[in-house]
């Protein structure tokens, strides 16, 4: 195939930067936007061949020289908590790729985003007002922005959220204590992605973008419950995972964010399921919980070892 030449946000990101390299492998053009060309996952894109930019989304300067000679775009900001700054950073994005001649655009959104005002008490008074607000803002910002080709693309929650920055919020007695502590019903499954399958599901779209066209598709490898996790780390990674039920009153009280609980009371609310029939129609084949977790075993039992 030609070489064609695609800028992507958050380049030094988990989902960033696993794009970048199966572009590159794919034998695509890779323009890398990040904050920090230093950064150790900066350092190794561009050792494979990406080109790096520095850059910032409130910079639309550096996001023009980003874009300069691209094909395609995959937008991806940043949630900034009580703002709609994520929606104004999508945009500065899809503007500049726009008017540099982009012809695709692939923007990463999040589950349920097309379906925020079912969410009961959903508007401007509403806790994550924002949040909502901004993500299906830039999903509407990429349809309307005038690429020949667009694509968006709607995760569920990522299964390395167990084990990354996020666990001290979402979990803060699993790294010392080994307890995976939930307020949700212990019947409640949630759906589970790895980015490195999100990042499959855009580099098939830049591949065939005639057949990802104008598309959403809504992201998830394998449904499961808590409980259901806490015996997998165990028995995969060796380390005994307790699992403990409590009530949403002593989530609170033990310094459990809100957080835990809200994307399942937003599923439940509006009756949401993902659409598994519709994702084999797709040739990514899903990931497990158990697949990623004896992958990925070393680094997992080295994070709570510590």
């Amino acid at each position: 195939m030609s070489q064609k030449t695609i800028l992507i946000t958050s380049a030094n990101g988990n989902v960033g930067s696993h794009l970048a390299r199966q572009l590159l492998d794919q034998g695509f053009s890779v323009h890398a936007l990040v904050r920090n060309t230093g950064s150790e996952v900066a350092l190794d894109l561009e050792k494979r061949g990406a080109k790096l930019f520095k850059g910032d989304f409130e910079d639309i300067p550096s996001l023009q020289r980003a874009s300069q000679g691209i094909w395609g775009v995959f937008v991806n900001s940043h949630p900034v908590q009580g703002t709609l700054d994520e929606l104004k950073h999508n945009q500065n994005i899809i503007n500049a790729a726009k008017e540099a001649g982009a012809k695709f655009g692939i923007y990463m959104s999040v589950v349920m985003a097309d379906r925020k005002d079912e969410i009961t008490g959903m508007g401007p008074g509403y806790p994550a007002y924002t949040y909502w607000e901004s993500k299906s803002g830039s999903e509407k910002a990429l349809q309307d922005a005038g690429f020949d080709y667009w694509t968006i693309l709607r995760p569920s929650g990522f299964i390395d959220n167990f084990f990354g920055p996020l666990s001290a919020i979402l979990w803060p007695a699993l790294r010392k204590e080994h307890r995976l502590v939930s307020p949700l019903e212990p019947n409640a499954t949630e759906p589970h992605i790895v980015p490195e399958n999100i990042a499959k599901y855009a580099v098939a779209a830049f591949k065939d973008s005639s057949t990802y066209n104008g598309k959403a598709i809504d992201l998830s490898d394998e449904e499961l419950t808590r409980e259901k996790i806490a015996e997998l780390i165990t028995n995969e990674v060796g380390i005994q995972i307790t699992y403990e039920h409590v009530s949403r009153e002593e989530a609170a009280a033990r310094g459990i964010s809100p957080i835990n609980s809200m994307w399942s009371d937003w599923g439940k609310d509006i009756n949401y399921q993902i659409d598994y029939e519709r994702l084999k129609q797709f040739p990514i084949k899903p990931t497990t919980v158990a697949e990623y977790l004896q992958k990925n075993k070393d680094s997992i039992s080295e994070y709570l070892s510590t």
